[in-house]
């Protein structure tokens, strides 16, 4: 059965609350959800009750809340208290539904809940079954297992260098005091991760050549375009900066990449390098999958709070994915043609 079927999304729900949640017997999970992610969180409430665990499903779209005088309309300036008490005495929770930015301090109260009550929280709004099904058929601690074996591999690194078919021919340089960022998917206590996961974060201090998105890009036209295979995006980059984009293959996206870049003075910079591991994916067009592909992929604009510090901000951002990159460091080779070589993986 094809991932997006029904087997595929109890699969990934499993996975979920399992390897990413560590949920056990006994514990108490909040699932959030809307009248869009109803369907998905059921299959994952019906995932965690077959372990034992007390699930309290909330659905935002019928909930009511001071901010909306009761009547259960979104968007919900505060948080339900339905949610609020439930997740008080909660081990594990996790947000499906959509995030409007008119929910914004909705979803700080909640995650305020995450630190002072040491909840483990999950954070995927608005994904797809399909989306939901593939980025989390692959157990989190193989996803450890890759990452780590990588990170071992960069965490002296000063220089990265990728190349692949489609064009891309990149040289990237860190700081001596440069860490990695593991985002893995196991989720520990008090905090909260954005899932799908599988990747490596930092941010670099220079960039130079030429990077080609063939897998997806985020942000609205991403969303509109899906695929890049056939219609590849090629990011110019001087100093860290992109100063040229082309994409003749889909001359509208080429047109509102340049506009994003143009807002504000960071926006045409790069704010962060991303090493995906997970080798069990292929392209999906969509970057919330593909940042994960193995290989490497950019974020243009802010770092979007992915790093530990970060000494500069954009007022715009988004993630440009490629497929099959080679990476290297020092003549090294760490990532081939989307494949893992360092001795963990395939």
């Amino acid at each position: 059965m094809a991932p997006s079927g029904s087997q595929g999304v109890a699969h990934a729900a499993s996975t979920l609350v399992t390897t990413a949640l560590h949920l056990r017997e006994g514990d108490r999970f909040v699932v959030i959800c809307d009248a869009d992610s109803h369907e998905l969180a059921e299959v994952v409430k019906d995932q965690a009750e077959g372990l034992g665990v007390q699930v309290t499903l909330a659905r935002l779209d019928v909930l009511r809340s001071v901010s909306t005088n009761h009547s259960g309309d979104r968007p919900h300036k505060v948080l339900p208290d339905v949610v609020r008490r439930a997740m008080l005495a909660a081990q594990g929770s996790v947000f499906l539904a959509s995030a409007p930015h008119q929910e914004h301090s909705m979803r700080e109260q909640l995650q305020h809940i995450v630190g002072a009550c040491k909840v483990r929280h999950a954070h995927m709004p608005a994904l797809s079954a399909r989306a939901f099904a593939v980025g989390m058929k692959t157990d989190c601690a193989q996803l450890e297992a890759w990452g780590r074996a990588v990170e071992r591999r960069l965490e002296l690194a000063q220089t990265l260098e990728a190349t692949s078919a489609a064009g891309t021919d990149l040289s990237l340089t860190f700081s001596s005091s440069n860490r990695w960022t593991p985002h893995l998917g196991s989720i520990a206590p008090g905090h909260m991760s954005n899932l799908p996961a599988g990747a490596l974060f930092a941010q670099p201090e220079s960039v130079e050549g030429v990077f080609v998105a063939n897998a997806s890009v985020s942000d609205f036209f991403g969303a509109r375009e899906g695929l890049l295979t056939t219609k590849p995006v090629f990011l110019h980059i001087q100093q860290g900066r992109v100063v040229k984009v082309e994409a003749p293959n889909a001359p509208d996206l080429q047109k509102d990449i340049e506009g994003m870049i143009a807002v504000a003075p960071n926006s045409n910079r790069v704010g962060l390098a991303i090493v995906g591991v997970n080798v069990e994916l292929s392209p999906n067009g969509d970057a919330a999958l593909d940042e994960n592909l193995a290989g490497l992929h950019l974020v243009i604009g802010d770092a979007a709070g992915r790093v530990r510090a970060s000494a500069w901000s954009a007022r715009t951002s988004f993630t440009a994915c490629s497929a099959s990159a080679t990476v290297t460091t020092g003549g090294d080779l760490v990532l081939e043609d989307g494949k893992i070589v360092s001795g963990v993986g395939r």
